[in-house]
């Protein structure tokens, strides 16, 4: 049992520390670190959660400190961290002490925002308490690590505290596994899961899921079949994640028949596929521009009583306007409300895109203020794909109008913003009837415009790439200003953009 080998083992511990953890965890130190903490507005049930701790606090007799613990751990389940702890911040101050659960779930909060540091502090006061730390601790802190992207601490500690003869189980690796994976460590994994059976511990589907996964993502699809039939040898049972995972990496690499094939295979073995397995392969046919069989996958899908989820609708959108058939995307839209799943901001973008590219910029303006009505927030999407709409319908004081609210309302511009206005102002100025609706700007007019972007650009941190610098040399060789073109040509062969 791990427990038994924590027994008197406090200072084997301390050696497993890092050393750069500070082993004090002192209430200022502690107060510092909440008055750092930013969070949005909590919801309303999370407001009735703190209340009920503070009335808790302020009571004459003080509560048992499992009650406070219920609190705290219903807030860590939820990812309120820094609530979390600032309300354990509230709890030392009133000089209640807390107890190993207690401790415990601060530590837990800490790692999941990604504060080691302050985590392995919490750890150092849990053996100052002279508290037994269980697997369930060590798997927090290994999870933190992995997670925080300190990969190779995370393995230095394992190592260590296994060369300090504890012992882990088969949450430890694969929670290891994870970390290294989801890091881009595939092949660091994959080393762990060839080593734990010396440590006395069998690999389990969870293990292989997460490296298919992994592998599948960097379109290693063959190595992940490779895992997946060496799972089938050694007697593990691929699960709905298995499956889901092999139907994702066989869409990534156009294997989209394939996949399909693997969806009745595992309808064969009696593995019911999930909404993300089913939602997972109409993306997958959708973005190839097969809507036919993605429609067909959605039948089979509703007939097994698996309703569609708001991935699956934008998958759908997305595919028929990526065949310009916009209107047939926006009855989509339409059946998405009717079916009590209300559409998000990707939905929008998703729409607004696809009446963009279809010249029906009007219809996307009104979605757009159909978003503020339903307190959807636009983001940079939102409106760099309506500046580009605007741009390419030569309705430039628009676009550039937009561009002002994008600033006013604190969403920044990025490349795809900029380069599609400075298009848009390229293509206007060497119109010979420039009238629209920037009658005001003559063709130098334009120009200027274009080289502010630029300068504005780089003054937000949004470095420019070949495209803007493409657009501006264009529109300098298509005004003959060709020495101001070369100069620009030399920038971009010293930024790396263009070979000498």
């Amino acid at each position: 049992m791990v427990t038994a080998l924590f027994m008197n083992s406090s200072s084997r511990l301390r050696c497993a520390l890092p050393l750069h953890a500070p082993y004090h965890l002192s209430v200022s130190h502690l107060a510092l670190f909440v008055s750092s903490l930013s969070e949005p507005p909590p919801p309303r049930e999370v407001d009735e959660t703190v209340d009920s701790f503070t009335r808790m606090l302020s009571m004459p007799r003080t509560p048992p400190i499992f009650q406070f613990n219920n609190i705290l751990s219903s807030l860590a389940k939820a990812n309120h961290f820094p609530t979390a702890i600032s309300l354990f911040h509230q709890l030392q101050t009133k000089g209640i002490t807390p107890n190993f659960f207690t401790l415990s779930i601060l530590m837990n909060c800490c790692c999941g925002m990604g504060r080691i540091t302050l985590a392995f502090s919490v750890f150092a006061k849990i053996l100052r308490m002279h508290y037994q730390p269980d697997t369930v601790t060590l798997n927090t802190l290994l999870k933190g690590l992995g997670l925080s992207g300190n990969v190779h601490k995370a393995l230095h500690f394992h190592d260590t505290l296994l060369a300090h003869g504890f012992q882990f189980d088969q949450i430890t690796y694969a929670t290891l596994i994870n970390g290294l994976c989801k890091t881009g460590h595939t092949a660091a994994a994959i080393q762990v899961l060839r080593k734990i059976p010396q440590y006395g511990i069998a690999p389990n589907v969870v293990m292989y899921s997460v490296i298919i996964d992994s592998l599948c993502k960097d379109t290693l699809v063959s190595h992940a079949f490779d895992f997946y039939s060496e799972m089938l040898a050694k007697g593990i049972s691929p699960d709905v994640i298995t499956y889901a995972t092999l139907i994702y990496g066989l869409c990534l690499v156009g294997q989209l028949k394939e996949a399909i094939d693997l969806l009745n295979h595992m309808m064969l073995k009696n593995i019911t596929p999930n909404v993300h397995t089913y939602t997972t392969l109409i993306d997958g046919l959708c973005k190839d521009g097969n809507i036919k069989d993605a429609k067909s996958v959605l039948a089979i899908m509703t007939k097994h009583g698996v309703k569609p989820n708001i991935v699956t609708y934008n998958s759908l959108m997305d595919g028929y306007c990526l065949v310009s058939e916009v209107n047939k995307a926006k009855h989509v839209f339409n059946t998405m409300t009717q079916s009590r799943v209300s559409p998000n901001v990707q939905s929008y973008n998703i729409m607004i895109n696809g009446f963009c590219k279809s010249k029906m910029v009007d219809d996307a303006l009104i979605l757009v203020e159909e978003m503020r009505h339903k307190n959807l927030v636009p983001d940079t999407v939102t409106y760099s794909t309506l500046i580009d709409g605007l741009g390419k319908s030569r309705r430039i004081s628009c676009a550039l109008e937009l561009l002002e609210k994008m600033r006013d309302r604190g969403q920044p511009a990025n490349l795809i913003t900029y380069n599609s206005l400075m298009d848009a102002l390229r293509v206007l100025s060497r119109r010979e009837d420039i009238h629209c609706y920037d009658q005001w700007l003559c063709n130098e007019g334009l120009f200027k415009e274009a080289l502010a972007l630029l300068s504005e650009m780089e003054d937000n941190g949004c470095l420019p790439n070949a495209v803007t610098f493409e657009t501006i040399v264009r529109a300098l060789f298509e005004k003959d200003e060709n020495d101001m073109a070369e100069k620009v040509l030399r920038d971009m062969i010293a930024r790396g953009l263009l070979n000498g």
